[in-house]
């Protein structure tokens, strides 16, 4: 029987992982729901170490295929047909064979959000319950049309962001190989002159050799135990307190804090008005949307809200009880509830806050540039100093 290992969180909001037996993925998200588990994640180990050494599927063509069968279910096409019409355009590989297992499924008599959960990889349960709301309703094909939409808008704000900080890593990573080029292989050849000559060697001179001497001796010790501080910080912040920590930390840093914080809030309503719009019932959407946030404070907020809303209260008055949202984002979320247009007003928040994080993004990248540049020339500057200073008073003696 095939084994699945999954992540998520129990009613009190307390992140559990663990393993089950089910004879499929849809058996195994039934046992796990049981038990009062969200599921955040779950995979088949066996599917899991296909991707690791097989083929991985790209977020790009898999919301393709998605955007394509909305496109051939919209036409006036049945399921099954819309299936094989979007396997016939597919090459080989392991997507296709997705859709051939799924269409095998559908003809067996499966709904297709029943056959498409045995994928978790790539339908996630914001995915799959919009698509029983879309059979529920005969919509599915504009259900898929917003779902791929969503994924899109997801992955034009994911590229822009990208975009914009790839070239200070770039910077960052090229200027760390130059430093230890330069105090690894350059500096020693230099320096060695100095150690022959019986000078008293400048304090700067000193401390460089110092630090090229001890990176030579220890280079690799260095590596193994940054790596090593990595995968631990790595893990602390995988943890449930180390989430609340990075958290706290990124609130309280700077501007950045405001991206963040920002960042936290279009994801959250982007994903909420996708649900709704969708037709998914309001509190489970807010149980969905509340996953896609990375604050355990904002999820703690959604939790006390969802309660209000449970006994009665507007989407907008629980928000503005419980909720650190700005004024703004409640004023147009009532707004959108007594006109009855929610869905679109807060997917239109989340698009001006995504449009506010990439600007912000932007102004704090080009304030980073010089100052990364500084650094790098106050460190060049150092190297330069320490080596020229013992020429210098060579040359005095010489005189």
């Amino acid at each position: 029987m095939p084994v699945f290992s999954y992540e998520g969180f129990d009613k009190s909001g307390k992140r559990v992982s663990g393993r089950i037996e089910a004879e499929n993925a849809a058996a195994a998200r039934m046992a796990i729901r049981s038990n009062g588990v969200y599921i955040e994640k779950i995979y088949s180990l066996e599917r899991q170490r296909y991707h690791l050494f097989g083929e991985r599927i790209k977020k790009e063509d898999f919301v393709l295929s998605i955007r394509e069968l909305a496109t051939l279910i919209n036409s006036g096409l049945t399921l099954d047909e819309s299936v094989s019409g979007i396997i016939a355009q597919m090459k080989e590989g392991y997507l296709r064979d997705v859709y051939k297992d799924i269409q095998k499924q559908i003809r067996e008599g499966k709904s297709f959000s029943k056959a498409a959960s045995g994928y978790p990889e790539l339908f996630s349960d914001i995915s799959l319950s919009m698509i029983r709301s879309g059979e529920a309703s005969g919509s599915l094909g504009l259900v898929l049309q917003r779902i791929a939409e969503f994924h899109e808008e997801s992955l034009r704000f994911k590229s822009k962001i990208t975009g914009i900080m790839i070239y200070p890593i770039i910077m960052a990573i090229v200027g760390t190989l130059v430093l230890i080029f330069v105090f690894v292989f350059v500096t020693p050849t230099i320096t060695r002159i100095f150690a022959e000559i019986s000078l008293k060697l400048p304090l700067p001179t000193i401390v460089l050799i110092k630090i090229s001497a001890f990176l030579r001796q220890y280079f690799l010790a260095v590596i193994v135990f940054c790596g090593v501080c990595f995968y631990l910080i790595k893990k602390y912040f995988a943890s449930e307190k180390g989430r609340g920590k990075i958290a706290y930390i990124r609130k309280k840093i700077p501007y950045l804090g405001e991206i963040f914080f920002k960042s936290e809030i279009a994801n959250f309503t982007g994903t909420l008005g996708t649900l709704l719009e969708g037709g998914v019932e309001i509190l489970t959407s807010l149980s969905i949307a509340r996953e896609v946030l990375s604050s355990p404070d904002i999820k703690e907020q959604i939790d006390r809200a969802k309660d209000l809303i449970s006994h009665g209260q507007s989407v907008s008055s629980a928000l503005r009880r419980t909720t650190s949202f700005p004024y703004t984002v409640i004023q147009l979320i009532s707004a959108g509830e007594k006109s009855g247009t929610m869905p679109e007003m807060l997917k239109k928040i989340s698009t001006n806050f995504k449009e506010d994080v990439s600007q912000r993004a932007t102004k704090f990248v080009t304030v980073l540039e010089p100052f990364m540049i500084l650094f790098m020339a106050i460190v060049v500057g150092f190297v330069v100093i320490s080596i020229m200073l013992p020429i210098f008073q060579i040359s005095q003696s010489l005189r």
